[in-house]
């Protein structure tokens, strides 16, 4: 039975999705299509599952994983924030921060600002972990660039206008990396996707590692797709 890649509309837009087509079209010896449409006489691997991020984090909160604290009040966000910094999120589909508000002591958040805000968790590492159906594919660590020129001071969000990249040389104790690979896999089950990208955070003074959310699409790209490949080689 020959493979697939399924992805929903929006994905086969993707570049990652791409390089995944080509690299396992080269591994296998024929071509790997990329398609919109399920075949049951084909087997599919699945890029992309849309989950909201209230929903992530009400599931979440129902299997009792260490996540994000969330509220949909304006006036218990407004609380929230004379304790310190409060994200609310404009759009609950967007990555990369983008539609992120952060209110401060001394704001006020009105009813309908946003559908969600979040309690700002510290941290001083914050990883992306790779998977692939049940296994850990490879964990990189969100780190900002050495010759970033920006702002240095905003480590609340991490991304790329932010100066952060991802890093593949990530230093472990094994004892941290067995507990990162196993809140990666439990939070990665709140999608259907078969790759799938779980943002976690760590605070090492409290030894507190949470999830932050989970990408149903992850970029995947350089020294990450041939790891992908091996792992979803397996599965053919």
């Amino acid at each position: 039975m020959k493979l697939q890649l399924l992805s929903t509309k929006n994905g086969m837009k993707s570049q990652s999705l791409k390089r995944l087509s080509v690299a396992m079209s080269k591994a296998l010896g024929y071509k790997v299509w990329r398609t919109t449409t399920a075949r049951t006489k084909r087997r599919q691997f699945k890029y992309g599952d849309l989950v909201d991020k209230l929903t992530q984090y009400k599931w979440f909160q129902q299997q009792g994983l260490s996540a994000l604290e969330f509220t949909t009040s304006a006036l218990e966000a407004t609380v929230w924030a004379e304790e310190g910094p409060v994200f609310g999120r404009k759009l609950l589909n967007a990555s990369c921060g983008d539609g992120i508000v952060v209110y401060q002591q001394g704001d006020e958040v009105k009813a309908g600002d946003c559908p969600v805000y979040t309690k700002y968790k510290p941290k001083k590492r914050e990883f992306r972990v790779h998977v692939f159906k049940d296994k850990v594919v490879t964990i990189v660590e969100k780190r900002r660039k050495i010759d970033w020129k920006g702002e240095k001071h905003d480590t609340k969000v991490r991304n790329l206008a932010n100066g952060y990249v991802f890093c593949q040389e990530v230093d472990l104790l094994p004892a941290l990396k067995t507990r990162i690979e196993q809140l990666a896999l439990a939070s990665s089950k709140v999608c259907s996707s078969d790759f799938r990208g779980v943002d976690l955070g760590y605070n090492e003074k409290h030894d507190d590692l949470f999830v932050i959310e989970v990408n149903s699409r992850p970029g995947i790209e350089g020294s990450n797709v041939e790891k992908y490949v091996q792992v979803m080689k397996a599965y053919v």
